[in-house]
């Protein structure tokens, strides 16, 4: 299938799930730039005739006419569809797939939208969207959810169960290699956008009770986001900012490298006042690909990544002084660190290989192929 795969964002470090559904897919066009992707990655150029190829002049438009820049826009697009012979469209979040269902239908090719997590969620986008939504649950051919609560949530929004596919993200397995927590010391390391869901705030807590029963513990923190001032800030006001590294943000194969010399992987994520969820923390699955136990809240996808008791520890939302608990013991215990970093492992080369998801992703486009 010739396929195209549109995307927000040329090559975010926070969308490596992105990144690899590329790689797994080899799609013949991969357009970018917002909801409105006009830009080809191979090219860096936009398919709009002039002068709407330059950003300046779309971007205008788009601001002071949306309903006109709509409707243009998803003529051109068709055109740009027809014109290299594409077959069938990946669109990556909610709003991109209601941003270009129209071209889609208009040029008679199926549309898959592949759902992330805040898309399904967050208050303010639901209710943008609520309407379109309903139109895009009809149009699309398919919905991907990457946890079961997201396609529960996907269907109490209105979305047909027929048409929602369950296909959690993979994880590259050779380059988050088996490690041995049990040779490191107690480190703890969190990888992420310093973000209300993912609320670092409370891993700092956490963290500093840990330190009142296990002196030598360190906490590396990789990322960065609106919270990460708040985050220092707290590291000093609870007097805990010499065990505390905040690394900012590095490439995969650093994470990778960062990972190997971890005693648990560490992640407080939950529900944020604004709605705004996880879908399956990738960094998670990573954590547990090489080999360590994962302590993290019953949130979202994680509850499925994680088994409790046996790859790692779950905590509910906001409890803190639990996570803190699972982490003194983690840190006191190398061996059963070992012990559930292995079974992590396991469980990811069962479930989460990128073998598992490309024959998941075949299986959605082999019946809405022309």
């Amino acid at each position: 299938m010739r396929l195209c795969i549109l995307k927000p964002n040329h090559k975010a470090y926070s969308e490596t799930f992105i990144d690899r559904q590329i790689r797994l897919l080899q799609p013949v066009k991969v357009l970018y730039e917002g909801w409105y992707p006009t830009l080809e990655e191979d090219s860096g150029r936009s398919f709009l005739p002039f002068p709407f190829y330059i950003r300046f002049f779309r971007g205008t438009f788009r601001n002071l006419a949306p309903a006109l820049y709509h409707t243009w826009y998803t003529r051109q697009l068709e055109k740009y569809f027809r014109k290299n012979k594409i077959e069938g469209v990946l669109a990556n979040y909610g709003p991109m797939g209601v941003s270009v269902m129209e071209a889609c239908r208009a040029a008679g090719i199926p549309l898959v939208v592949h759902f992330h997590g805040f898309d399904a969620h967050h208050y303010d986008t639901l209710l943008k969207f609520r309407a379109a939504y309903s139109r895009l649950f009809t149009t699309a051919s398919a919905l991907i959810a990457v946890s079961g609560d997201m396609k529960a949530s996907l269907l109490e929004l209105g979305a047909d169960e027929s048409r929602v596919w369950l296909n959690p993200y993979a994880v590259d397995a050779g380059l988050f290699r088996q490690g041995n927590p049990a040779e490191t010391g107690p480190v703890f390391v969190f990888v992420g956008r310093f973000t209300a869901k993912k609320n670092p705030l409370l891993l700092l807590r956490s963290f500093q009770r840990v330190l009142q029963e296990a002196a030598d513990a360190r906490l590396i923190l990789i990322g960065d986001g609106g919270l990460l001032e708040p985050a220092r800030a707290l590291a000093k006001e609870l007097h805990i900012s010499e065990r505390v590294a905040f690394q900012g943000k590095k490439s995969p194969s650093e994470v990778a490298e960062a990972l190997q010399h971890a005693r648990a992987y560490v992640q407080h994520s939950l529900t944020a006042e604004d709605g705004d969820m996880e879908g399956t923390p990738n960094t998670i699955l990573e954590a547990s690909s090489s080999g360590l136990p994962v302590i993290s809240t019953a949130h979202a996808g994680i509850k499925e990544a994680v088994i409790h008791g046996e790859t790692g520890f779950l905590v509910a939302e906001g409890d803190w002084e639990e996570m803190a608990s699972y982490m003194i013991r983690l840190a006191q215990d190398p061996l059963l660190a070992r012990q559930m970093g292995e079974a992590g492992r396991r469980h990811m080369l069962a479930n989460y290989s990128t073998e598992r998801q490309t024959a998941t992703f075949r299986k959605i486009f082999q019946p809405v192929t022309p």
